[in-house]
């Protein structure tokens, strides 16, 4: 039953990219080939949305090497250390003035301590002194880009003063670099109705699940009857010999989901089907538009793997936060 099932699999994939090579074919006639055993299991109960609540990015600052970025944390120490402390205490008592003071006084010890400026920005902010805070946390986000604080603050900076574009265009960067954090969330919803924009938090979630018997080594698939295309290219890239060779040789797991959305592409002129499904209509948008890789990574990548966000270059960040605005365009 399972060499008919895949025959039969392998049959229709093929009569649907008749006209290309496509990956699901060959994804298709290596699992029919396979020496390994793949059980299917068609189902109607759909999978929740995984819990991602502690995969959230905190405030770090990076340095360039000729390898790429090195992440660091904020580890001030000794004198700045003290002053830090102390101006933490000040804020958290509210004498701004003060937490002003002891935050510029620990930078002169550890210019690296990029935090402190958005925090003096912020001492601003509570006292509603909008351009001033405007002002330091532009110098924040010049020290230190990828600080998602600074650029979420300005975001309500620009959303007080009125200027709702701006502040889209800030808080989609601060939602790029910490794709999960639940409050920041919060805020993109604001700024986004402020904008028109369509605000559910909608999240790309594959209706299938994959193991390995470590008795047997078959593989069990269970999955709904539009996710299944996807879910055994997904297991050749996690199974198969010439596939895991291939996921070796890639820094970036781009080439294997764009493989697994190609199990999408026989309900693609399939309305009914599209428009109830919402990461077929999501990627087919994006596909049309060329934006397959911002959708990628977006989408898929950064919610399990948000630290990501944190090694892209200013450009790629920029290119993901337009993204983020334009697939939400009503």
């Amino acid at each position: 039953m399972k060499k008919k099932i895949l025959f039969l699999l392998c049959a229709a994939a093929s009569l649907c990219f008749a006209e290309f090579e496509n990956p699901l074919q060959k994804a298709m006639e290596t699992i029919n080939a396979s020496k390994t055993l793949y059980n299917l299991k068609v189902v109607d109960e759909p999978f929740p949305v995984p819990d991602r609540s502690k995969l959230i990015n905190v405030q770090v600052y990076r340095e360039k090497t000729p390898k790429g970025y090195v992440i660091k944390n904020f580890e001030p120490s000794g004198e700045a250390k003290k002053l830090f402390e102390k101006a933490e205490s000040y804020f958290s008592a509210r004498q701004l003035e003060k937490a002003r003071d002891a935050y510029t006084l620990a930078l002169q010890q550890d210019p690296k301590l990029y935090s402190a400026i958005t925090y003096i920005g912020q001492t601003y902010g509570i006292e509603k002194n909008w351009d001033r805070a405007e002002l330091w946390y532009k110098k924040a986000i010049d020290a230190n880009y990828i600080d998602f604080m600074a650029h979420w603050f300005l975001a309500d900076v620009y959303l007080a003063k009125g200027q709702k574009e701006k502040a889209l265009e800030e808080i989609s960067i601060a939602k790029v670099l910490n794709r999960n954090n639940p409050r920041l969330e919060s805020k993109r919803k604001e700024i986004f109705d402020a904008n028109g924009l369509e605000i559910k938090n909608w999240t790309f979630n594959p209706q299938f699940r994959i193991s390995r018997d470590s008795v047997t080594g078959n593989v069990n698939m269970v999955s709904d009857s539009i996710w299944m295309y996807y879910a055994f290219i997904q297991a050749a890239w996690m199974y198969e010999p010439e596939y895991k060779a291939k996921a070796k040789k890639s820094l970036m797991p781009e080439t294997m989901y764009l493989e697994c959305l190609m199990g999408f592409l026989p309900y693609m002129d399939n309305k009914k089907i599209k428009d109830s499904v919402e990461a077929i209509k999501r990627f087919d948008k994006a596909l049309d538009a060329k934006k397959s890789s911002e959708f990628i990574l977006y989408e898929m990548i950064l919610p399990d793997y948000p630290a990501t966000a944190l090694t892209l270059t200013k450009k790629q960040i920029e290119y993901l936060k337009d993204y983020l605005i334009w697939i939400n365009r009503k």
